[in-house]
């Protein structure tokens, strides 16, 4: 997959959007690379290499649309017309993408509900309430901070783990 894909599963469709992943401190990817066979299964998180970032907007039949951010940073212009309902918005783990949030946002025509993900420890067991460091809660809340003050209609929620939500 590369980006403009879209797969018809008769109820629902999933299209693949070209995105680009985010960067660290030093404006470079923390674990360059890519996949071209299938890997062992990983033990840490530099066992999975960044290659081509893709986000995906699933579309149900007579329900919502829903976006998932591949990573934080964002090909605006790919993200034309998709317009949904929800957005699922990766949080930075540094700032050198420049108006990440009110790019996104902008060019997904501000969700009615945006949910932060990418926030919490992913190499931790899965527990409610997800265990967040100090310094994650603040990006956190800086992060909904940001989305109510770029698209004050949309609505934000932070989900919880083994949790259904309906939209």
């Amino acid at each position: 997959m590369k980006g403009g894909e879209v797969l018809d599963f008769g109820d629902h469709t999933v299209e693949v959007v070209g995105s680009l992943h985010s960067r660290n401190p030093s404006y470079s990817l923390a674990f360059p690379g890519v996949r071209v066979n299938q890997p062992a299964q990983p033990a840490t998180i530099a066992d999975l290499p960044e290659g081509d970032t893709l986000g995906y907007l699933l579309r149900v039949d007579g329900g919502p649309s829903v976006y998932f951010t591949g990573a934080s940073d964002v090909a605006e212009r790919n993200l034309t017309g998709l317009a949904p309902d929800v957005a699922m918005v990766a949080m930075q783990s540094a700032t050198t993408t420049g108006d990440y949030l009110p790019r996104l946002l902008a060019g997904l025509d501000h969700p009615k509900v945006v949910v932060p993900v990418h926030w919490d420890n992913f190499e931790t067991r899965l527990e409610n309430p997800p265990p967040v460091a100090p310094a994650d809660r603040l990006r956190l809340d800086d992060l909904i901070a940001a989305v109510r003050r770029i698209s004050p209609r949309s609505r934000v929620l932070v989900p919880e783990y083994e949790t259904t939500y309906h939209f």
